[in-house]
């Protein structure tokens, strides 16, 4: 009788353990156009300093490449759209 107790206890403990590691989700933009835009607006001094002459993918694409670069709300925008577009 005491095995069974331990087993239900350990896996209990386990159950519980393994939910506290989940992570909360990020909230992620609906849409690839959404994305596109939230881009734009977060990232408007990054964009031309960064990536010259680029709109879109691929000033995503270059704006990923240079994310140690970015402010943290250009961060965000691009991380969640980066999410979106997936």
């Amino acid at each position: 009788m005491k095995l069974p107790c331990v087993l239900l206890i350990a896996g209990l403990v386990s159950a519980g353990y393994a939910q506290a590691q989940t992570q909360v989700p990020v909230p992620q933009v609906p849409n690839r156009q959404a994305a596109l835009k939230a881009i734009k607006t977060a990232c408007k001094k990054e964009t031309p300093k960064l990536c010259p002459g680029l709109s879109g993918n691929t000033a995503l694409a270059c704006l990923q490449t240079n994310i140690e670069q970015l402010s943290p709300g250009c961060k965000d925008a691009v991380v969640n759209a980066g999410k979106a577009i997936l």
